[in-house]
């Protein structure tokens, strides 16, 4: 549960970040918010990954 909790949490934050970055004309946030939302991705792909291995 706790995993779950933080991968949201990172992309909540990349997508506010995103949002900020593009509504400020800011580019460094956009560019870090990017970051957070692959980030997340890959959190969720290798939970992905290791319970479709798990279940035959």
């Amino acid at each position: 549960m706790k995993e779950k909790f933080i991968t949201v949490l990172i992309c909540v934050f990349g997508i506010s970040a995103i949002c900020y970055g593009m509504l400020r004309d800011n580019n460094l946030i956009f560019i870090i918010g990017i970051l957070f939302i692959i980030g997340g991705y890959l959190l969720i792909r290798r939970k992905l990954k290791a319970s479709t291995r798990d279940n035959p």
